[in-house]
């Protein structure tokens, strides 16, 4: 949303101490996941650990993303660890690389465990998820969501996500000026059910129909993570369906994916291609001209407001917790990628 750019996002900090679970859950295959050396550094659990001076109490919070090797969720995690480093606190981040609730459940399950001072996660179904977070919730840690979230948000601290209602509507209207309001739009997403997902494609769908009806919207396509998935999708769509004159995902690998397809297929500058997030792949492509438009989120700033808001809760000073957090998305083109300013909505490498 271009009236929104004068949003910062929080800077970003390396974190003093970062622990990882040794559970037999899937680890992460990210390059911000922690090692094992870092394990056995060892990080507090419920029981709050001494500092250095033997007088303040230590904290850890844990983060289990929707995915690793996300450049959205290792940004997002940055901004948490640098937040996190600020207060004393250590952080466990760990996650799965698959994008669904089968293998993030037994992660959330085996972090539960540990007992860390408070949960972030960003659930992959806003159903399938809760029995999960329900158990954390059950042993008395405080739970708040990023991102995704849960159906039903009673119990949680606080959940934090972006305006993907708006995001998705700038979407539509950059795609429908560009495309002269005719032609036909191929829709590509990562999940039917985690919440940004859905919230961005119908938000899309809605204000294309309302206010461009002579563009035809094809049926959702979903992918896995892996942007080969997202790449095979889309030379299927183009193969089925020859006359597609532009691409929206609503996951950051699906812009990446249909850039590669169009790449290959001679079609680069021929289609449009509009994505969300802002990965360091995307930014490149973004510049080239391989995406023409994408949908950037403050990524840090998500991560920095839950790591403020899980030590507050643990501390017992709910003063400043706000219990639903939407915070504003920018549509960054072509042509805004190489302007100076524009850097602060990239994610970090």
């Amino acid at each position: 949303m271009t009236g929104k750019r004068t949003r910062r996002l929080a800077a970003l900090a390396p974190i003093a101490v970062l622990v990882t679970l040794t559970a037999a859950a899937c680890s992460s295959s990210s390059s911000s996941s922690p090692s094992s050396a870092a394990a056995a550094s060892g990080g507090s659990g419920a029981s709050s650990a001494s500092s250095a001076s033997g007088s303040a109490k230590h904290y850890t919070i844990a983060y289990v993303p929707g995915a690793t090797g996300v450049a959205f969720y290792d940004t997002l995690v940055s901004g948490m660890k640098a937040k996190a480093a600020a207060l004393g606190m250590s952080v466990i981040y760990q996650g799965s690389p698959d994008f669904a609730p089968s293998a993030q459940t037994p992660i959330v399950d085996a972090i539960c465990t540990r007992h860390p001072n408070a949960l972030i996660v960003s659930p992959t179904d806003p159903v399938a998820m809760a029995p999960a977070i329900n158990t954390c919730l059950n042993a008395g840690i405080p739970v708040i969501t990023v991102d995704t979230g849960l159906s039903s948000t009673s119990q949680l601290t606080s959940a934090i996500t972006t305006d993907n209602n708006s995001g998705g509507k700038d979407a539509a209207d950059f795609v429908g000026k560009a495309l002269g309001g005719k032609g036909t739009v191929a829709l590509m997403s990562l999940s039917p059910t985690a919440t940004t997902q859905v919230e961005r494609i119908q938000s899309f769908e809605k204000e294309i129909k309302a206010a461009y009806p002579g563009i035809t919207l094809l049926p959702v396509q979903y992918t896995q993570q892996a942007t080969s998935d997202s790449e095979s999708v889309a030379r299927s769509i183009l193969a089925a369906h020859p006359g597609v004159k532009a691409f929206f995902g609503s996951a950051e690998p699906n812009a990446e994916g249909v850039a590669d397809a169009l790449k290959a297929l001679g079609m680069t500058g021929k289609v449009l291609n509009v994505g969300f997030d802002a990965s360091p792949a995307e930014v490149t492509l973004l510049k080239s001209g391989g995406i023409n438009a994408t949908i950037a989120q403050p990524a840090a700033k998500e991560g920095a407001d839950a790591a403020q808001f899980a030590y507050d809760k643990i501390t017992g000073d709910a003063t400043g917790i706000t219990a639903t957090v939407q915070l504003p998305d920018v549509l960054l083109t072509t042509a805004d990628a190489s302007q100076s300013g524009s850097e602060k909505y990239f994610y970090i490498p």
